[in-house]
C-alpha cells in the first residue's frame, strides 16, 4: 500500500489541506468532488440574541454583508471556525467541547424564546435547528452558500482510486459527490483497495448509510488530527499488513484499535 493520501473537499480546500499530509510524507491525490458556491440572501433586519456558526465557510460568505451587532452573542461550532472569527476580530462568546450540532445545542443555555440566527449552507443539515427549537428559541437561518457536486470522467474517478491509501471525506457531500460519479457496486469494490477516513462522526453516519464502514474517525473533527491518525494507522498497521516490514511472530499487526476495510 502506498503511503498515499486521497483529497475530497473541493479544489480551494484540498490546496489548503495537502500540507498537513505532505509534511507527515504522504503523497496527495486531489479528488475534489465538491465545490462552494456563494449565495445571494437577505440581509437580517433584526437583532439576534445569539449567531451561530457552524463552519468557516459561513463566517466569511455571510460577514461580508452582514456586522454583527455587539448585543449578539456569538457561537462556533469548533476550533477553526473560531480562529476565522477571531481573526475579523470577533470575540466568539461559546464553544461546544464536542465540535457537532449536537454539541452546540447541549452547550448553549435554555432558549426561553430567545432567537438564534444560522447562516449556513443551502444543503445544510437540520440537528441544530431542530435541537435548539426543541430548547425555546426561535431559530432563523439564512442560506449563504451551496455546495455542489463536481463531475468527474469515470476513467479519472477510477485512477485516482485504484492507486490506493487512504480516502479522506470531510462532509456528507463529499461522499455524495463519490457515489454521483460512480455505480455503487463499482464504488464499493474499489473502496476494498483504500482505507476510508471520516473527518467526524456526521460524514461517519453518511457513510454507513452506503453500507460503507470507515477505518478512522478522529476524536476532532480537523485535518491535522486525520494526519496524526492515518499516519499513525500507517506506522501500526500499513507497513506490517502490506508488507513494509517485517511480520511480528504470527503476521498479525500489533494494534487492533481500527478495523480493517478489507473485511
Amino acid at each position: 500500500m502506498r503511503k498515499r493520501v486521497i483529497l475530497t473537499r473541493s479544489k480551494e480546500d484540498i490546496e489548503k489541506d495537502r500540507k498537513v499530509f505532505e509534511n507527515l510524507g504522504f503523497e496527495v491525490a486531489p479528488l475534489p468532488l465538491i465545490e462552494t458556491v456563494p449565495l445571494d440572501f437577505e440581509i437580517p433586519e433584526f437583532t439576534p440574541d445569539y449567531v451561530v456558526f457552524q463552519s468557516a465557510k459561513a463566517v466569511r460568505f455571510f460577514l461580508k454583508r452582514w456586522k454583527i451587532p455587539k448585543e449578539t452573542k456569538v457561537v462556533a461550532v469548533g476550533e477553526k471556525t473560531k480562529e476565522v472569527l477571531e481573526d475579523l476580530g470577533i470575540r466568539v462568546d461559546l464553544v461546544p467541547d464536542e465540535w457537532s450540532a449536537e454539541g452546540i445545542v447541549r452547550s448553549m443555555p435554555e432558549g426561553e424564546g430567545k432567537t438564534v440566527l444560522i447562516p449556513r449552507s443551502k444543503k445544510g443539515r437540520e440537528e441544530a435547528i431542530e435541537g435548539l427549537k426543541r430548547k425555546g428559541y426561535r431559530v432563523f437561518t439564512v442560506e449563504v452558500y451551496d455546495t455542489k457536486i463536481v463531475n468527474h470522467s469515470p476513467e479519472r474517478v477510477r485512477e485516482v482510486l485504484k492507486g490506493g491509501g487512504f480516502l479522506v471525506f470531510a462532509s456528507p457531500s463529499a461522499v455524495k459527490g463519490l457515489f454521483a460519479n460512480l455505480q455503487r457496486e463499482e464504488i464499493l469494490k474499489l473502496l476494498k483497495g483504500l482505507v476510508v477516513v471520516a473527518i467526524g462522526k456526521t460524514t461517519k453516519r453518511s457513510l454507513e448509510k452506503e453500507g460503507i464502514d470507515p477505518s478512522i474517525v478522529p476524536k476532532k473533527p480537523l485535518m491535522e488530527e486525520i494526519g496524526k491518525e492515518i499516519e499513525r494507522f500507517w506506522q501500526e498497521n500499513c507497513k506490517i499488513r502490506f508488507g513494509h516490514e517485517a511480520e511480528d511472530d504470527k503476521g498479525k499487526s500489533k494494534d487492533r484499535r481500527y478495523r480493517d476495510t478489507h473485511g
